[in-house]
């Protein structure tokens, strides 16, 4: 099969999902990577794929010129990080590589990758991996977000975010996302979309698949020696959902867990921290990396994993990575409601600041019920978090893709966009 993956930034062991899909899709099919590219970072990102032996087309942007297509938009209807991903040069990249080369199906990722490509629809066998349904990270985002400023752009976002979902759901007949929680809210879109009209969820979630994120198993292996009484949260800490999950983490959590365990120390991992994460390293039992070049080292050593998610959608790969690690984890429930771990036996599951606290008391004072959330939670993620199997369900959702009919069911939706 011939694959045009397009994406809208390299993937890379950060940007996990794209980039293990495009492992397992290369050992039987011939993949080409359509990318934009805006900082040195993501063009370093783009030599590692090549050296992988990926053909890999680059369009070089300026995020000063996203930015601006942003504020030209400010006061529109488009979402601003739409009019951010949004590149003419991108648009007629994929126009050209479609023109010179025949592909059995398109891959898009994310909703910044749709921005640019949405037209395919029209013309082309596409799925579109959305990942997460956007709007409803900005309806979370709204209430929930670690600043004022997260919060307005959130409350301008919704709605927009909303229609273009709801369109792009209208056009592209084949979509994935990573959890049922972002599928049935795809489906409240498009019963939105479908004007109040009575249809069952079973019609309005047809083509919306729920595709699970894997875990590279040989990568992210238990490792020895852990750090006595260390507690670490890790992940992009640019991503605002990560900001408020640390600061109530550092804020209403380790006090807690202070009082009985003055010793105890937190290790926040992640690139990109922003000035109020990095301020939380004043205090001399917390620490705060930045970048590194491995985080298993960090993560795979602690005694244990809090991801105090305040929100989220979709798939928390640090968790999966933790487990697969063998650290044993505590989260909230939105996050367990991702997984079909069993609350417990694989993973430990709590709501308030102060069941958080007492849960990774429990485990820093239990080494039997360390080992045995360490043993099943690295057993759960064999069986049910694997790259191979969640790959050879996508290439049969290209498959279906490639069967059927692909006249668009309302043209001017897209146009309108």
């Amino acid at each position: 099969m011939r694959i045009l993956f397009v994406t809208p930034y390299p993937p890379s062991r950060i940007r996990v999902r794209g980039f293990e899909l495009l492992r397992q899709l290369q050992r039987w099919h011939d993949v080409t990577v359509l990318t934009q590219c805006a900082s040195e970072q993501e063009q370093a990102d783009v030599e590692t794929l090549q050296r992988q032996g990926y053909e890999v087309v680059v369009v070089r942007e300026s995020k000063q010129q996203a930015a601006l297509r942003s504020g030209l938009v400010l006061f529109g209807s488009l979402p601003l990080q739409v009019a951010y991903a949004r590149s003419q040069r991108f648009t007629q990249a994929v126009q050209k590589l479609c023109a010179q080369q025949s592909f059995d199906v398109v891959h898009v990722e994310h909703l910044r990758g749709i921005a640019s490509v949405g037209p395919l629809a029209l013309t082309h066998p596409l799925v579109w991996d959305a990942v997460d349904c956007i709007s409803l990270l900005c309806k979370q985002t709204m209430s929930a977000g670690p600043t004022l400023s997260i919060r307005t752009i959130a409350r301008l976002e919704y709605k927009r975010t909303q229609r273009y979902e709801a369109n792009m759901l209208n056009m592209v007949r084949h979509v994935v996302v990573t959890s049922e929680r972002d599928r049935q809210a795809m489906i409240g879109l498009r019963r939105i979309q479908n004007g109040g009209l009575l249809s069952s969820d079973d019609e309005l979630g047809t083509g919306i698949t729920v595709l699970s994120n894997g875990v590279d198993l040989d990568y992210f292996h238990p490792m020895h020696e852990p750090r006595p009484l260390n507690l670490v949260f890790s992940g992009k800490m640019s991503y605002h959902a990560n900001i408020a999950a640390a600061l109530y983490l550092c804020q209403q959590i380790m006090p807690l867990i202070w009082q009985q365990r003055p010793q105890a120390t937190l290790t926040i991992v992640g690139n990109k921290p922003p000035k109020a994460i990095q301020n939380l390293a004043s205090d001399p039992r917390i620490e705060v990396t930045g970048y590194v070049e491995d985080m298993r080292r960090y993560v795979g050593r602690a005694e244990v994993m809090l991801s105090p998610m305040v929100y989220s959608v979709g798939i928390q790969n640090k968790v999966l990575e933790a487990m697969a690690l063998g650290t044993p984890v505590v989260v909230t429930a939105q996050v367990a409601e991702a997984l079909d771990a069993i609350p417990g036996r694989d993973l430990l599951v709590t709501e308030s600041a102060r069941e958080f606290a007492s849960a990774a008391l429990r485990l820093l004072d239990n080494a039997d019920l360390r080992a045995a959330l360490s043993h099943n939670g690295r057993a759960y993620v064999e069986r049910k978090h694997n790259w191979q199997d969640a790959s050879e369900r996508l290439v049969a959702i290209y498959q279906r893709a490639i069967s059927m009919s692909y006249a668009p069911t309302s043209m001017p939706a897209l146009v309108n966009q």
